[in-house]
């Protein structure tokens, strides 16, 4: 058997999506929700920057060269005592993330569900 006689296998999530999108076209009665699928999008990640008005958190805050190092090198998800203990209070926290000051000025923030620590990002220039 060649390589261009096998038959692909089938992947059911693919056939669902392939036919709920289908539905949702076919079940548009006006163009309005179509015009929405050709509408420009822009996917908008949360800032690492502590928002405006949260009161500080921890007395420090800040990680050092050794914690950044710690922090790309750590697997998610992590439960919140693993990252309080390795890292410390936060200099800010809201419902969903910790906070922490970077030598550079700018900002990491470790992102929460629940109790959970599922990632972190660095702010940038930008921000």
């Amino acid at each position: 058997m060649d390589f261009f006689s096998r038959k692909s296998p089938r992947i059911p999530w693919i056939d669902f999506a392939v036919a709920l999108t289908i539905a949702f076209l076919i079940g548009c009665s006006n163009g309005s929700q179509i015009s929405l699928l050709s509408e420009p999008a822009e996917a908008v990640a949360p800032s690492a920057v502590p928002p405006a008005g949260l009161e500080p958190y921890g007395l420090d805050g800040e990680l050092n060269e050794s914690e950044i190092k710690a922090l790309l090198y750590l697997q998610f998800p992590q439960s919140y005592e693993a990252i309080s203990e390795r890292f410390g209070f936060p200099a800010y926290r809201d419902s969903t993330a910790d906070y922490y000051k970077l030598p550079n000025s700018r900002w990491v923030a470790i992102y929460y569900s629940g109790y959970t620590a599922t990632g972190y990002r660095f702010s940038d220039s930008g921000d």
